[in-house]
């Protein structure tokens, strides 16, 4: 079970879309104010670290390598850009054209950027040279979620039609089309052992997919509105999501059942989650504002 122990109000001068937790211990958010910020806590208080400008409109995601010193950031502007969370610097600003780059996922070893496009294609982006690499068309919709699965093999994208489309980074084929939802898929998280994907989407289940097999495991009821954000815990043991309703929940993956709501856990819209790599806790951003983190009953 968690705690709400840490809030931080007011963390942006507007909405918070998009939040990732690095490993070098760095909190990340992109807001409608036009930011990408970090915050670390070294105690039990949010501190803000780095402000980071350069999109000229909201920030609509933002992801983290696993290696923790590199993130980026796409927005309204049809801009991604990369930054160095250690010198809290741009590294690269690549212009991706209109919309080509709604969300982004950045792959493990940091050397690549998956944007999902509003014309339905992952494209994928060299963060060495800002080039095109490659685009991977799904044949379908606005692209409103993208995910590289921890082991760097797969990238998976969700669209405005409901699909969830899976394809191999290496060969660029298209392994799996995944069926389920009736409405558009705004979240995405794989397993950390990369075997599993949860989605979330606007008919507000969550879908439970066994990436190998290419089948629907189960899909997991509980929130009233849309769910636009989902993270997995590093020991795959819960994942937790978030939603419009305003709510967080923490789902025990074993038993496929919801174990803990923090009904109003924002007072708007609940954008984003993400856990601590490290273990123990995980934060939820929203429209309100606000960042709160989350800490595994009995810590400190």
């Amino acid at each position: 079970m968690y705690v709400s122990r840490t809030v931080l109000s007011d963390a942006h001068d507007d909405g918070i879309w998009s939040v990732a937790w690095s490993p070098n211990s760095q909190i990340v958010t992109g807001s409608c104010d036009e930011m990408v910020k970090t915050f670390t806590m070294p105690e039990a208080e949010l501190l803000p670290r780095n402000q980071l400008k350069g999109h000229q409109l909201g920030v609509v995601s933002v992801s983290v390598s696993t290696e923790g010193n590199t993130a980026c950031s796409s927005a309204l502007d049809s801009h991604i850009r990369l930054w160095d969370l250690d010198r809290g610097i741009e590294l690269c600003d690549i212009d991706a054209g209109p919309v080509e780059a709604w969300t982004v996922s950045m792959s493990p070893d940091g050397r690549l950027v998956a944007s999902g496009s509003q014309g339905g294609n992952i494209n994928l982006w060299s963060t060495e040279t800002g080039e095109k690499q490659q685009t991977l068309a799904t044949n379908g919709k606005f692209l409103m979620s993208v995910a590289f699965s921890p082991d760097g093999s797969k990238v998976a994208c969700g669209s405005a039609d409901g699909a969830v489309t899976v394809f191999d980074v290496n060969t660029h084929k298209l392994l799996h089309k995944l069926e389920g939802h009736a409405l558009s898929v705004r979240a995405l998280a794989f397993s950390k052992d990369s075997t599993t994907l949860f989605s979330g989407s606007d008919d507000a289940h969550i879908n439970m997919f066994d990436v190998n097999a290419g089948a629907l495991v189960t899909s997991l009821e509980g929130h009233a509105a849309w769910v636009l954000g989902l993270a997995s815990a590093p020991d795959d043991s819960h994942i937790v999501s978030c939603s419009s309703d305003h709510s967080v929940k923490v789902w025990d993956v074993a038993s496929r059942a919801c174990v803990q709501t923090f009904s109003e856990a924002h007072t708007d819209q609940a954008w984003g989650v993400a856990f601590d790599p490290h273990g123990g806790r995980f934060c939820s951003v929203g429209d309100d504002k606000t960042i709160r983190i989350y800490e595994a009953a009995g810590g400190s």
